[in-house]
C-alpha cells in the first residue's frame, strides 16, 4: 500500500458519521431486520442468493449475547421460505465465545434448532487464528445434529489444508477465503501468489470430496481458475457457488451470472455498521479516498440500504 493510500486509511475515523453513513449503504443490507428483508427480497428476485449476518463480534457480557442469539432467532423466522436457500452467518464472537466456549456452543444450538425447523442453512464464519481450535470443535459438535452448517476455511493459513483434510470425511459445507486478518508469517501467509495457490489447493480437495463447495471471492483470476477446475472435475451447481459480499465486485458478479454459477451475497446488518464500514473501507483505499474528496467538496452520496 503506498504512503498516498495509508494517509487515506488513517483519515478515516475523521470522517463524519453522517457522511460515511451515506456510502456505508453500499456494503449494509440495513440497519434493522425491515430494511434487511427489502434488500434480501430484491436480491432474490434477480436470482441470486443470500446469507445473512448480525452486525457485531466479541460481545462483553453473556446478556450481549443472549440478544444477538434471539436476533438470529428472529432474523431465520423472517427469511424461512424466501429465495432459494436462505442461509445465515454467525460469528462466535458474538455469541460469547470469548466470554465460554460452553456458552457459544449453546448459543449456536439454539440457532441450528431453529434453523433445522425453518429450513433455513448456518455458516460458521472464522475469525482471528487465537479462535481457530474452538470454532472447529463447535463446528463438529453442531454438525453432528445439524449436516447443513458450514464453515469458513481461511486460505491465508499455513494450517488450512491440513483442517480441511481432517473435515472431509463429515462431507463438509466449506466456504474457501482468502482471510483479512492480520496475523503473524509463523501462521499465515503473506504473499498473494502463496495465497492463491493455496486457496485453489483447498478448492481442488473440496471438489473431490463429497462436500459442498463455496468459493468466497473478489478476485477475477481466481474465479477463472475455480470455473476451470469445476468444469474439468465436472462439478455440477448443485455442489458449488460462488459467494461475495454485498456491494463489493459487480461487474464481477454479473461474469459469474453469466456463467451460470450459482451466486450468494453476503448481507450484513444491524446498528453496528460504522465499524464493519471501516474495514470493509480499509480493503477499498479508493473508495475511501472518494469518501474524503466528498467530504471536502459537498458532493452528495447516495444512502444504500441503510434505514433512515
Amino acid at each position: 500500500m503506498n504512503l498516498f493510500h495509508s494517509a487515506i486509511l488513517s483519515s478515516l475515523p475523521l470522517v463524519p458519521r453522517s457522511l460515511l453513513r451515506r456510502v456505508a449503504g453500499r456494503y449494509i443490507a440495513g440497519e434493522t431486520r425491515e430494511g434487511l428483508l427489502r434488500v434480501v427480497k430484491r436480491l432474490h428476485s434477480e436470482g441470486l442468493r443470500t446469507t445473512v449476518d448480525v452486525l457485531g463480534e466479541n460481545v462483553a457480557s453473556p446478556e450481549e449475547a443472549q440478544r444477538a442469539t434471539e436476533e438470529y432467532l428472529r432474523v431465520i423466522q423472517e427469511i424461512s421460505g424466501t429465495g432459494d436457500s436462505p442461509e445465515v452467518s454467525v460469528k462466535l464472537s458474538l455469541l460469547g465465545l470469548r466470554l465460554d466456549e460452553r456458552l457459544a456452543l449453546e448459543h449456536l444450538l439454539q440457532v441450528t434448532q431453529k434453523a433445522a425447523s425453518s429450513k433455513v442453512g448456518v455458516f460458521l464464519d472464522m475469525e482471528d487464528t487465537s479462535t481457530t481450535d474452538a470454532t472447529l470443535r463447535i463446528y463438529r459438535y453442531a454438525h453432528a445434529g445439524f449436516p447443513r452448517i458450514g464453515i469458513a476455511i481461511q486460505a491465508c493459513l499455513h494450517r488450512s489444508l491440513k483442517d480441511v483434510l481432517e473435515l472431509l470425511a463429515l462431507r463438509p459445507a466449506i466456504r474457501v477465503c482468502k482471510g483479512i486478518y492480520n496475523e503473524a508469517e509463523t501462521v499465515a501467509l503473506k504473499d498473494r501468489r502463496a495465497i492463491r495457490e493455496n486457496y485453489m489447493k483447498i478448492v481442488a480437495l473440496v471438489a473431490n470430496g463429497d462436500g459442498y463447495l463455496a468459493m468466497a471471492t473478489h478476485d477475477s483470476w481466481l474465479v477463472d481458475r475455480c470455473q476451470e477446475l469445476l468444469r474439468s472435475r465436472r462439478v455440477g451447481p448443485e455442489s458449488y457457488e460462488f459467494q461475495m459480499l454485498l456491494g463489493v465486485g459487480e461487474a464481477l458478479r454479473s461474469q459469474i451470472l453469466r456463467a451460470s454459477s450459482p451466486l450468494r451475497l453476503y448481507c450484513p446488518y444491524g446498528p453496528d455498521w460504522y465499524a464493519y464500514s471501516l474495514r470493509r473501507l480499509k480493503e477499498n483505499p479508493r473508495m475511501a479516498g472518494y469518501i474524503l474528496k466528498n467530504l471536502f467538496t459537498g458532493a452528495v452520496l447516495d444512502r444504500g440500504h441503510l434505514d433512515p
